[in-house]
């Protein structure tokens, strides 16, 4: 009996002190607390209105308006033809900044043909006037940007004689774009090429991701023909409309 109880005694002294130690023992400091999620932050819509910011036209036609504007503002430009091929967006100052894609013919013959943004400035009073007639830059660079086009390179990229989609760049075009998801395409014109073993084609798309309350936007779109008639689509770069704008006085 003796034996027992002192058996019992050893027990109950022995839960005391884990209780003791458990009651002492400090917290860890650098242990995290429970957080309750949280809702995913709202992405902002790629090409959406941002204040003061370029907003990409949602449908890129040439209206009589648009072409009203255009007009006005290039009939005092000398020395280049340049011809409206589609209006790409607008920003709203004190007035309104536009922008149309255009092509330029440079009144000497044996200058190539050249693509470009041009930048036209509307007042209040319906004033229209130059801000700048930038070459729009299609070659693509290793770091995802993009350059000049280089008269004369051999081997390098050239402008397009034309921006009309030919049949063949047509059927290139949309053989490429086989089994895209995500986004719809639109071609907006046929930039220029590089002849390689095969040839490349850089194209100006019009770029509407399939989500809701999302605004269209601009891209260069380059698909890669083999010898083998076999094409595909290689990259896309976003391209920002108000890059090349400069401002002036």
């Amino acid at each position: 009996m003796k034996k027992i109880v002192a058996i019992l005694l050893v027990m109950l002294m022995a839960v005391a002190a884990v209780a003791c130690r458990a009651k002492d023992e400090p917290k860890a400091e650098n242990e995290p607390a429970a957080e309750a999620p949280q809702e995913a932050a709202e992405q902002p819509a790629l090409g959406g209105n941002v204040a003061g910011g370029w907003t990409p036209a949602a449908d890129f036609s040439l209206t009589e308006e648009r072409q009203a504007i255009f007009d006005k503002g290039m009939a005092a430009l000398l020395g280049v033809d340049y011809e409206a091929l589609a209006y790409l967006g607008s920003q709203v100052v004190a007035g309104t900044n536009h922008v149309f894609l255009v092509k330029g013919t440079a009144v000497t013959p044996s200058q190539p043909v050249s693509y470009a943004l041009a930048y036209l400035y509307e007042d209040l009073q319906g004033g229209v006037r130059i801000l700048t007639v930038a070459d729009l830059p299609i070659v693509p660079q290793e770091d995802g940007t993009l350059g000049p086009v280089e008269d004369g390179l051999m081997g390098g990229w050239k402008y397009a004689e034309s921006p009309a989609m030919t049949e063949e760049a047509e059927a290139a075009f949309r053989k490429a774009l086989e089994g895209m998801v995500g986004a719809g395409y639109v071609d907006v014109a046929y930039l220029g090429e590089q002849v390689v073993s095969g040839l490349n084609r850089c194209f100006l798309v019009q770029v509407t991701p399939v989500v809701p309350n999302v605004q269209p936007h601009y891209a260069l779109a380059y698909v890669y023909t083999d010898l083998q008639d076999v094409s595909s689509l290689t990259q896309v770069i976003d391209l920002d409309i108000g890059a090349l704008c400069e401002y002036g006085e």
